[in-house]
């Protein structure tokens, strides 16, 4: 009984042990997706900026709180007539 208790525990240890590098494993593998979600909105703010250089950042915030209402207007929508 000794012995498995000791093969269960190594088996744990190692098991502890994989999980540990897995989570550096997946954060690393996930450098390409967050830059490819991250890239649009970057390009989005450089554009803004570039074209619209008598523009402050109020209104570039301005800009984006209507976009963000007028998409959650849109989703609720959908929601609703989804619902019947």
């Amino acid at each position: 009984m000794s012995g498995n208790k000791s093969s269960l525990e190594q088996i744990i240890k190692k098991l502890q042990e994989e999980e540990d590098t897995s989570d550096l494993k997946k954060w690393h593998e996930s450098w390409i997706s967050k830059i490819i979600l991250l890239s649009p909105t970057l390009i989005f703010f450089i554009t803004f900026s570039r074209v619209n250089n008598d523009k402050s950042i109020i209104d570039l915030l301005a800009f984006v709180l209507m976009a963000l209402i007028l998409i959650l207007f849109g989703v609720a929508l959908n929601l609703l007539l989804s619902k019947k």
